[in-house]
């Protein structure tokens, strides 16, 4: 029955407000990835796991498999089957229409209905789904073609039925067919299909592993197995020093409740206890409020490598990775503008710190690639992980906030560094990095394909003992040779292989003595060199040679007399070269000729002996080239990256001359500066917004000036600087009996110094271009200053 409004109009009843049949072909315009496609489809089948799961009747094997369209072919097809509980007729009814969904929003990963229709619709133009639950004798099934739909203007479709041989099964089938010429195209094609892999064996990894977290469950793409896509992290009994003697480990656990709040399942939205009644103020649902859990719960964690793109948290949902790789958290925002806090301290912006968060109670985004910024259930667990504030400890200072006890800032304090700040032994182990950081990434190969050897961080904590032996003796293989037991032999053989008496039982009668010949002496022990030792490949020729090499004494029978090193077949089936090098020959002492020089000279030469024969011939200096490029980079001259590395160590020497200062003296460092240099560090503490009161009373503004102030303030005080505290070359120890002759040879310790110094700045002020028009030995000189001028300590943050 109509009514009259308060204009005389005529009122209708209701309105009509189902959608027009063109609509739900117009879904597919929604510009979604293969991929996302497709693990909505999983998600809904996951969504079955998850409900029987938390009924209490978990399904046993639970499974989705994917079938991709093996060729671009007209009637190729892609399908999703799941052995999940299944569907009654009316609960599938309801799943497939639009703007519908029969799930939990609390608990669910899908909303069945809009995600299923732009999903489907993207793909295809006609869906198939069948559906049974246990104990039904038939499957349930509807065809959704949206030409059809289109053609007849309304959204009926038949009930379909087929038979079921075995009772007990469940699950459901969707097929999509008729897929888009373009899709289809995609869809076929084996480099997409590895990839759909690898992006699905990401999102769903925390589900794909034995213990998933909340469910486990297994899931194929054409009969393959997706392995869940593991982070290669430093194992969790991994720690370094932190402040105040304390350690920080390389993994941190997280497991943060949040105070329970009132929710609305109707319209999704969080309430205040004071505003709800019988129903939700916002969409005045009555029995639609719940009292709702909340907790961040996960991990951080520190890689095994660096890189400029593989790190960052990934965000979770009841099991779904929404953001993979986030790097969000790692940015300051003031309200009025952003700067990116991490990774900073890396020439070359690499980054390691990554993570897993589960916040099953933030809003995500239809297309479930996005947690909702505007959430203010986002902004709280921003606090619990990365705490208030910068995670820059002087930029926090500087603008008033308090300590910071979060988890990633715990990771950034001690990690953030991608290259040891001193010079000290042990100091790859404190930041735990890798020299060489092409050989970490070449390792992780070797973790992803599940090679044993390469699962826990034992063969990476190798690399870090070498390098840091490198630093204590100055050698690539970690030390003189012969200090340490060798690594061939029998040491890894079973007790009782190589003679003596046997595990049990009675001895054996002692046999007849026959003469022998003298045993030759053993072979000086050898040390190996894992810095130097790996797979080497040459990219132009295919042609890959397995090394491992040895530090090795002059006598080593091995070694060709004279020789500065050798390569030779050391192991037959393996093809495993052994480089034998001793690092005492006058060849190595130089700045030109390293051993792994000679290494790849090596491998070029015999790259070259094994290419004669190819229909071009082999050029030696190009194949060195190509080898020198390739596992060089920890000794080329990068001259993009040179002038930060330079602005680095003159910003830890800064760090160390405050350490270094009491604190009673510290306004003095400023306070002792002339009228010019004041200003000039004014200026500098203006553009960078840091107050003065604070950065000249304690020493700070030291860091954040003028390079140049640091050079006078170790001329003035060079009490700060030596005999240990920044550098351990002696200085007020130095006494020879004579005033005039102690004081020439302290004179002679500073110069040289504030020489480095001067060098430094000189890098830390050019630009590529300046240093390309260099010289050679000037930019060597500049190089060799900023490794000699690195502290012999750590500076306090």
């Amino acid at each position: 029955m109509a009514s009259i409004d308060a204009d005389g109009r005529q009122e209708a009843s209701d309105f009509n407000l189902e959608p027009d049949p063109r609509v739900l072909p117009m879904l597919g315009e929604i510009n979604i990835d293969q991929w996302r496609c497709v693990a909505e489809l999983v998600d809904n089948a996951v969504d079955g796991f998850l409900k029987e799961s938390r009924a209490g009747s978990s399904i046993a094997g639970a499974k989705v498999d994917v079938h991709l369209p093996q060729a671009d072919a007209p009637a190729a097809t892609l399908r999703i089957i799941d052995n999940g509980p299944g569907m009654t007729p009316d609960m599938l009814e309801r799943a497939v229409r639009a703007g519908w969904s029969g799930n939990n929003p609390i608990d669910s990963l899908g909303l069945f209905g809009m995600g299923f229709n732009i999903a489907t619709a993207r793909l295809g133009s006609v869906t198939e789904v069948w559906t049974t639950r246990k104990g039904e004798r038939e499957w349930h099934g509807l065809q959704i073609d949206f030409d059809k739909l289109r053609q007849q203007r309304h959204f009926k479709t038949p009930r379909l039925s087929r038979a079921k041989a075995d009772p007990d099964q469940h699950g459901t089938e969707i097929t999509i067919k008729q897929l888009k010429p373009e899709q289809r195209k995609w869809l076929a094609k084996n480099a997409n299909q590895t990839a759909m892999r690898k992006r699905l064996a990401q999102a769903y990894s925390s589900m794909l592993r034995p213990n998933g977290v909340p469910i486990s469950f297994e899931l194929y793409v054409n009969h393959k197995r997706v392995e869940a896509r593991r982070h290669c992290l430093w194992n969790e009994d991994r720690v370094v020093p932190g402040p105040g003697g304390t350690t920080i480990p390389a993994v941190i656990r997280i497991n943060h409740a949040l105070a329970d709040r009132l929710y609305c399942i109707n319209c999704m939205s969080w309430l205040v206890e004071a505003e709800v009644g019988g129903s939700c103020p916002h969409c005045e649902t009555v029995n639609s409020v719940v009292k709702r859990e909340r907790k961040v719960t996960g991990w951080l964690g520190i890689q095994r490598y660096l890189d400029q793109s593989e790190f960052g948290i990934d965000f979770i949902r009841n099991g779904r990775k929404i953001e993979i790789a986030n790097k969000d958290l790692f940015s300051w925002n003031d309200g009025e503008s952003e700067e990116r806090e991490y990774p900073i301290d890396d020439q070359r912006n690499r980054g390691r710190i990554v993570g897993e968060i589960h916040i099953d109670h933030c809003r995500v985004s239809y297309a479930k690639d996005r947690f909702d910024r505007a959430d203010p259930t986002w902004d709280e667990m921003h606090r619990v992980i990365r705490g208030e504030g910068p995670l820059r400890p002087e930029k926090a200072k500087d603008l008033g906030y308090g300590p910071n006890e979060s988890p990633l800032f715990q990771l950034f304090k001690a990690f953030r560094r991608t290259s040891p700040q001193s010079k000290t032994a042990g100091a790859y182990g404190r930041i735990l990095i890798v020299k060489d950081n092409a050989r970490a990434v070449e390792m992780v190969s070797a973790f992803h394909d599940g090679n044993p050897d390469y699962q826990d961080d034992s063969k990476w904590w190798e690399l870090v003992e070498a390098a840091d032996r490198e630093l204590l003796y100055g050698t690539s293989g970690g030390g003189a040779s012969g200090n340490e037991p060798s690594s061939g032999g029998g040491g890894g053989l079973p007790p009782g292989l190589l003679g003596g008496e046997p595990s049990g039982g009675t001895a054996p009668e002692p046999a007849p003595v026959t003469p022998t010949a003298p045993a030759k002496p053993a072979p000086p022990p050898r040390r190996e060199a894992p810095l130097l030792s790996r797979r080497y490949h040459h990219g132009g020729t295919g042609i890959k040679w397995n090394v491992v090499a040895y530090e090795v004494e002059a006598k080593d029978p091995g070694l060709p007399a004279d020789a500065p090193w050798t390569m030779v077949l050391g192991d037959v089936p393996t093809k495993t070269y052994h480089y034998l090098f001793n690092p005492g020959h006058s060849t190595f002492e130089s700045i030109t000729m390293t051993p792994q020089d000679a290494l790849l000279a090596q491998l070029a030469y015999m790259t070259v002996d094994q290419t004669r024969n190819s229909s071009q011939e082999p050029n030696f200096a190009r194949i060195f080239a190509d080898f020198r490029s390739a596992y060089g980079e920890e000794t080329a001259l990068d001259l993009k990256a040179l002038p930060n590395s330079a602005a680095t160590v003159l910003t830890d020497v800064a760090r160390c001359l405050v350490s270094a200062c009491p604190e009673a003296e510290r306004a003095a460092l400023f306070n002792d500066l002339g009228v010019q240099e004041q200003t000039a560090v004014m200026r500098a503490l203006a553009a960078k917004k840091i107050k003065p009161s604070e950065a000249t009373v304690n020493g700070s503004f030291l860091v954040a000036g003028p390079f140049e102030i640091i050079r006078m303030v170790v001329e003035k005080r060079p009490d700060l600087c030596f005999d240990g505290k920044i550098w351990d070359a002696a200085y007020a120890d130095l006494d020879y009996g004579d005033p005039q002759i102690t004081a020439e040879a302290r004179a002679s310790v500073l110069a040289r110094y504030t020489a480095l110094i001067d060098d430094t700045i000189w890098l830390s002020k050019q630009d590529s271009g300046d240093l390309s028009s260099s010289t050679r030995s000037e930019i060597i000189r500049a190089v060799m200053s900023l490794e000699l001028l690195k502290p012999d300590v750590e500076a306090s943050a």
